[in-house]
């Protein structure tokens, strides 16, 4: 048998490979597999079959039976099968370095459009340099002279970088929805009570929003924002370096200082008492904001710094600050 391969042009077996008479009933009266998938695609009416290229060899049998029946074939595409990224090796449910299963994905924050967006790329390319599609703009797009002869990458980072494309939409368009996901994943890390009250909500819903950019999936979370739940109780060797500035005491000192006096406590008041440091200590750049970002969350990198202390609160701003200038 001879077919028109839409990913691989004409393709066909020679009769050693598969002209025997194979079985179509097991003795139990249950139907083979190339038996029964031609009938359910004639009932079913299928007018294409994509498929993986290691069906090649099941193809010249489902013909026969469809001459058989005297069926119309549907047209047939082997695409190449998909490999890991990092090994090289097909993948298969033996491996164990890639998830399994699309709960795994669900549980861990990844967004079905872009988990849709990430697979539809595995074995066809659009044109152009566009990575991100809705699902219209895909139907209206799709050519199957796109679809590649090569094996397809399951390239876990570049699922992540999709994922985090359409977490930032998600902000934008339905804020609420990603808060949930976010929400029960700092709930079910133990960071946040399972029945939390309006005001821890709020505070987590902000929390969310200022790790955003940075998710690739929203289990991610927990470990993004670790300094508003592990607290550290000493500076480390790179942290103890920053410090060592003759400036850092005298910036640390004069925040501390305007910390405690700010009557409103907010990012926007907080943004405006550093710019204050900054003139009375003549003090700008690294040598201002890093050790006003150590001395009051005890790290050395995170997100917007007059958002992070806003969340991280009064009371826990100062005592970081009374740890830090206690190890100067």
């Amino acid at each position: 048998y001879e077919w028109d391969d839409i990913v691989k042009g004409k393709s066909r077996l020679m009769p050693t490979h598969w002209a025997v008479d194979f079985v179509i009933q097991k003795r139990d009266g249950m139907p083979t597999y190339n038996f029964a998938v031609v009938v359910d695609d004639h009932m079913m009416q299928i007018s294409h079959v994509l498929r993986g290229d290691d069906h090649i060899a099941n193809t010249p049998k489902q013909l026969a039976i469809y001459d058989a029946f005297g069926w119309e074939p549907p047209i047939f595409g082997h695409m190449t099968l998909i490999i890991n990224g990092a090994t090289g090796k097909k993948l298969s449910k033996r491996d164990e370095t890639v998830l399994q299963f699309i709960e795994q994905y669900r549980e861990l924050g990844y967004l079905p459009d872009a988990m849709f967006n990430f697979i539809t790329l595995l074995g066809w390319s659009p044109v152009g340099e566009d990575e991100i599609f809705t699902k219209k703009e895909f139907i209206k797009q799709f050519d199957p002279k796109r679809l590649s002869k090569s094996p397809a990458r399951f390239d876990q980072k570049k699922l992540e970088w999709v994922n985090n494309q359409y977490i930032k939409a998600k902000q934008k368009t339905n804020p609420n929805e990603l808060m949930s996901l976010s929400l029960a994943n700092l709930i079910e890390d133990g960071k946040i009570h399972s029945d939390p009250d309006p005001k821890t909500i709020e505070w987590a819903r902000q929390l969310i929003s200022l790790y955003t950019d940075q998710m690739s999936y929203t289990a991610q979370i927990s470990k993004l924002a670790d300094i508003f739940f592990d607290k550290a109780t000493d500076l480390t060797d790179d942290e103890r370096k920053e410090l060592a500035d003759d400036n850092a005491k005298p910036v640390i000192e004069a925040f501390a200082k305007k910390i405690r006096a700010l009557d409103t406590f907010d990012a926007y008041s907080i943004g405006g008492i550093v710019n204050e440091v900054k003139q009375e200590t003549k003090v700008k750049g690294r040598k201002l904001y890093m050790p006003i970002r150590i001395a009051a969350t005890l790290r050395m990198h995170g997100p917007q710094l007059a958002e992070t202390i806003e969340l991280m609160g009064r009371d826990q701003v100062l005592k970081n600050v009374d740890l830090v200038t206690g190890q100067l």
